[in-house]
């Protein structure tokens, strides 16, 4: 039987994959229309969670915001298993002189603040990708920026079960069989550490919406008039004292996302 926690989790991520899909949809641009007549209201019947300071509805911009928030995390996550698991492997498979160049290459990466990183990466993607709309190339830098600071960990791991696996019998009977690398890998390796490597790329998932949160609290994401769960929290800390629920709602959805996430892939670990 399932945990209260478990059901509760999967009911709220499914409610709002569903919401942030149909919502915008069905009812429009409000979340961007302006209305100088509902400037700050509180939370109400017509307005769920109130408006902001330029008359918005606020519930239409959370949904809105979780757009960018959840295709971050989501994609970041798939970068970073393409990155990790291909990196990792290679330094597994390898050993000797490249498997120790990789590796050291993979330390001075992890040596460097990722703060720092993400934001100078984050701001020169921005700047290379070819990209005439500014909502398009502000994302795809964070995703590139996120996933470039986020793989090393996971090539770590990898690396780790490559080189235990590598060392079973059947490994060894398939080599001398004559099957390639490839084969072997694809094969014999791969199936055995992929359940592993998925529950990492699942944890990511919520880290790299908190990510994107942050950067773009701190102005290097997404700009309005675009939205994301982090500039909502930006918007309603400038106004914390006087109208509280401009940086509740978005900071409570933020959080039941990120433990939802958790929740769930504990539960499927188990």
């Amino acid at each position: 039987m399932k945990k209260p926690s478990v059901i509760l989790a999967g009911s709220f991520l499914s409610i709002l994959v569903l919401a942030v899909i149909l919502v915008p949809v069905l009812t429009g641009d409000q979340a961007y229309t302006q209305n100088v007549e509902a400037i700050l209201q509180s939370p109400s019947r017509v307005h769920w969670f109130g408006t902001d300071t330029l008359g918005r509805d606020l519930f239409m911009r959370v949904l809105i915001g979780a757009r960018v928030s959840l295709t971050v995390g989501v994609v970041c996550s798939f970068l970073t298993f393409l990155i990790g698991l291909s990196y990792g492997a290679l330094a597994g498979w390898a050993e000797g002189y490249v498997d120790r160049a990789l590796m050291r290459f993979c330390d001075i990466m992890m040596a460097i603040p990722s703060f720092i990183l993400v934001s100078v990466l984050c701001l020169s993607f921005k700047l290379l990708i070819p990209v005439e709309d500014p909502f398009w190339s502000a994302l795809w830098g964070l995703c590139l920026g996120i996933s470039a600071t986020h793989w090393m960990s996971m090539a770590r791991v990898t690396r780790g079960m490559v080189l235990e696996i590598k060392r079973k019998p059947f490994v060894e009977a398939a080599i001398a069989l004559g099957g390639t690398r490839t084969h072997i890998f694809i094969r014999h390796i791969l199936p055995n550490i992929l359940s592993t490597i998925l529950v990492l790329v699942a944890l990511q998932i919520p880290t790299n919406i908190l990510y994107e949160s942050f950067m773009s609290f701190i102005g290097l994401g997404v700009h309005p008039p675009f939205t994301s769960w982090g500039i909502l929290v930006r918007e309603g800390w400038k106004t914390l004292s006087s109208f509280p629920h401009l940086i509740l709602f978005p900071s409570m959805i933020l959080f039941l996302t990120v433990w939802s996430f958790h929740i769930l892939i504990d539960s499927f670990r188990r």
